[in-house]
């Protein structure tokens, strides 16, 4: 057989292989695949080895290998083959069935630019703009993927309007921006189309159209876009832009909580909380704050765990409620902070740990925390955990008066007709200073 004809018959195996592999025109079938591959792969067609590093890199009719994917991806990039050379790139840049090496990957990404390759010139311009393995070099990232998004790659167009948006390497231009987006949104780039949403809707940067935000929020979101689906529960909760509807914002919010955003997830706990655009639901309420809770989120923290506290929508355990307060008191949560005081007064799983209780108060207190300060007060007041000192229990009623807490009148009157007018101004003096000397004086 002659040397063309070899090569025709090649190509024929190669293509029977992708038709089968991708349903062309037949039943897909990934053994049939891979047979016919394999048979182009042995007389060393570089599309075959390729297609098969495919093929065992997504577990396609063989069981996932990636140390075989890059066997056969290097048997066709060494033949110049550019999509091989990418998918080289990629293997070393993720470190799949090799160590990560930057270097090497942005090698094999070059021999693939040098050719012309959009992905490559998009991945190299990845590689530039944030110092992977190479010198970062903004201009050449810029180069990269202007060389990219001419061929009309729409990665590498979102990325040079997210340049032109921020000034990274150029000058700040939002015409431009807005251009690139547009031609990456044009082909469903979900996050072009969410940034083109948060422009129109913010309109800092554009005259706000929140028309046109929420047609590009709306196709982001058909994409999948958790932060679309996010933006457009906020919309309908807040009724900015739209007609409030609290019914749509549930809808928004948990297709944006069951892709793991946090935020969707506490707002949709607080949505069945209250009964806002449906029925009060307490042990919904529960599970998404749980979710948003274990990942970090602190007002998800502070709600689940008053919602323990109080035994809403899961049984009560003061236990489990002092953990996800204390959680949320240790990212700066002041109410939390006061919560967590109480539960450390609270008797029904242990006894009061009234020094806890005081450390806890204080801590939100000399944050402003007006109920926290009326707590303390009481402490003063009554002896508990401290000894009595009117003094103390007056200034830190007074200080709860000045921020607006009634309980803290009533106990600063109450205590003050216990005093004498010189502890009265003894008591006046000590928040005064407290107050100018960061609470150093102030027990």
């Amino acid at each position: 057989m002659n040397s063309s004809c070899s090569d025709i018959k090649l190509a024929a195996l190669n293509n029977l292989g992708l038709m089968h592999a991708q349903g062309l025109g037949l039943p897909q079938d990934f053994a049939k695949a891979l047979h016919y591959y394999q048979e182009a792969a042995e007389y060393g067609l570089a599309q075959a080895h390729s297609n098969l590093g495919v093929m065992y890199s997504n577990g396609q009719g063989v069981a996932q290998n990636y140390a075989l994917a890059l066997q056969h991806y290097r048997a066709a990039a060494d033949q110049g083959l550019a999509l091989a050379q990418v998918n080289m790139g990629v293997m070393y840049a993720s470190g799949l069935g090799v160590e990560r090496d930057y270097h090497r990957a942005q090698m094999w990404y070059r021999a693939a630019a040098d050719q012309g390759d959009p992905t490559a010139q998009h991945n190299l311009g990845v590689m530039l703009a944030n110092g992977q393995g190479i010198e970062k070099d903004l201009g050449s990232a810029l180069r990269h993927y202007l060389a990219s998004a001419n061929t009309g790659d729409a990665a590498a167009q979102f990325a040079l309007a997210v340049m032109y948006a921020n000034a990274q390497g150029v000058e700040r231009d939002i015409d431009k921006a807005l251009e690139w987006y547009v031609l990456a949104a044009e082909q469903d780039h979900a996050r072009a189309q969410f940034n083109l949403g948060h422009l129109y809707f913010a309109g800092t940067d554009v005259p706000r159209d929140v028309v046109k935000a929420m047609k590009w929020y709306a196709r982001a979101a058909a994409l999948g876009d958790a932060a679309a689906f996010y933006n457009l529960g906020f919309a309908y909760s807040t009724g900015q832009g739209v007609t409030k509807d609290l019914f749509k914002a549930r809808k928004w919010y948990l297709h944006a909580a069951k892709l793991g955003d946090a935020g969707a997830q506490y707002n949709l706990g607080l949505l069945h909380t209250n009964g806002d655009g449906g029925e009060i639901d307490f042990v919904q309420a529960v599970y998404w704050y749980r979710q948003a809770a274990e990942q970090g989120d602190v007002a998800a923290q502070h709600a689940l765990g008053v919602m323990i506290a109080m035994g809403q929508g899961t049984e009560v355990s003061v236990t489990q409620a002092k953990h996800w307060l204390q959680l949320a008191a240790d990212q700066g949560d002041v109410d939390a902070l006061y919560n967590l005081g109480l539960l450390h007064l609270d008797e029904r799983d242990n006894e009061p740990d009234l020094p806890l209780a005081r450390q806890c108060f204080r801590a939100a207190a000399i944050k402003n925390h007006a109920e926290a300060a009326a707590a303390l007060g009481w402490m003063h007041a009554h002896g508990m955990g401290t000894l009595q000192d009117f003094v103390r229990a007056h200034a830190w009623f007074n200080l709860g008066a000045q921020n607006g807490n009634e309980s803290a009148v009533q106990g600063r009157d109450a205590v003050a007709e216990q005093m004498t007018a010189e502890q009265i101004a003894q008591a006046q003096e000590l928040a005064r200073i407290c107050l100018s000397n960061g609470f150093e004086d102030m027990g």
